[in-house]
């Protein structure tokens, strides 16, 4: 059934997942939130880590963090959290009791009052300013209600949707007027119109990661890219370790996806030209985390890639999350685990380091040389030697 699921129209497919969502969503408690860090493992009152600053969250997932002056901001799979970390160890919850439409948060950005836009699963987007949230959703402009990547451009706001790319610049008079890029309006430039992750270049250009490889624009030209050009590894490279894991992917939307690119190869564990994360490093290149395709770097001057996987180190093939510290070193998480990529070797850090989730799905570094991870029903801050690049609190 699920091989099929592909083959429905993008509303029925739309349905059928964010209906599974809402069911597993819905069977957690919303007693879950009374008490929503249930311990410190230092024993410490935040932000003086010592050892190990690891909480349980008891909401599944953390999908987005963004760490701001004073709060940090916890996505999950069950409502967003404000954490402040200047001592009061104080936590605000909010979701769909408090004004916000969807509790499944999948994008976080700070806009530059300091105020958060939140992307939601099926609930569009909303913003805070400080006391109410403003929410947008399709009635407003936007193409779809689903929004998995949040970028601002100066006075303009990028969104990452499951029907294209939305964008608008602020009018003071009238607010936001949004327009799309989509399949259909750039003539196929834009690969897939249900994109994951943008990334905005200082010189304009953008980048969209999609469910069929990457899309390019600057100045009215488009560029496409997946696996026939070169992104994700080779199968043959990768499907020892995967098919090792492909039970835990049986049931979720990417295992139901065919790759264009790959049509002889339909497997769960296998979707180089589907992007789950995105990051422009400081050197002005592209990392991407594929599905099972390990991770790949695009020079964005050549447009030539290079990828990395398990066999170049790395712990696992799945890149669930990539974020860069203010050292310049690339952490990566990973279905098996946290990684650190000094350009040359993998340094890796799983539980028997300190680590208490397998999976980690977000990460954020902070101006104070530290390092947050997100994984399943833990959050874990690490701090990070500005000299050596690498972790003082890990084993």
């Amino acid at each position: 059934m699920l091989a099929k699921l592909h083959s429905l129209s993008q509303p029925v497919r739309k349905f059928l997942i964010y209906s599974f969502v809402l069911i597993f969503i819905q069977t957690a408690s919303a007693a879950a939130f009374e008490n929503q860090i249930a311990k410190k493992t230092s024993g410490e009152p935040y932000p003086h880590i010592l050892k190990k600053d690891t909480h349980t969250i008891n909401t599944r997932n953390i999908k987005v963090l963004h760490a701001g002056e004073k709060y940090l901001w916890i996505g999950t799979s069950n409502g967003l959290l404000r954490y402040d970390t200047h001592g009061q160890d104080e936590l605000k919850v909010y979701d769909n009791t408090n004004k916000l439409l969807s509790n499944g948060i999948f994008a976080i950005a700070i806009d530059n009052k300091g105020l958060p836009w939140v992307g939601t699963y099926g609930g569009g987007l909303s913003h805070f300013n400080g006391s109410n949230w403003k929410n947008y959703n399709t009635p407003d402009g936007l193409n779809d209600a689903f929004i998995y990547d949040i970028q601002f451009e100066k006075e303009k706001i990028w969104l990452a949707t499951w029907s294209g790319v939305n964008f608008s610049k602020r009018d003071s008079q009238s607010g936001y007027s949004w327009k799309s890029y989509t399949v259909e309006n750039s003539n196929g430039g834009l690969i897939d119109n249900w994109v994951y992750a943008l990334e905005l270049e200082k010189s304009g250009r953008a980048w969209f990661g999609t469910e069929s490889g990457i899309s390019t624009y600057y100045k009215g030209e488009w560029k496409a890219f997946n696996h026939s050009n070169g992104l994700g590894a080779p199968y043959e490279k990768v499907k020892q370790d995967n098919r090792a894991i492909m039970s835990m992917f049986q049931g979720q939307h990417h295992a139901a996806q065919a790759s264009p690119s790959i049509p002889n190869i339909q497997t769960a564990d296998y979707k180089p030209d589907y992007i789950v994360s995105m990051h422009l490093d400081k050197q002005n290149r592209l990392w991407i985390g594929t599905w099972g395709g390990g991770l790949s770097l695009l020079d964005t001057k050549t447009f030539t890639f290079r990828n990395f996987t398990t066999q170049d180190g790395l712990p696992g093939n799945f890149i669930l999350a990539l974020e860069e510290d203010r050292s310049g070193g690339l952490w990566i998480g990973t279905n098996n685990g946290l990684s650190l990529f000094d350009g040359k070797t993998f340094q890796n850090f799983s539980r028997i380091n300190g680590l208490k989730s397998k999976f980690i799905f977000s990460l954020e570094a902070a101006k104070d040389h530290s390092l947050w991870i997100g994984g399943h029903n833990t959050l874990t801050r690490i701090v990070i030697d500005p000299t050596s690049g690498m972790p003082l609190n890990l084993q």
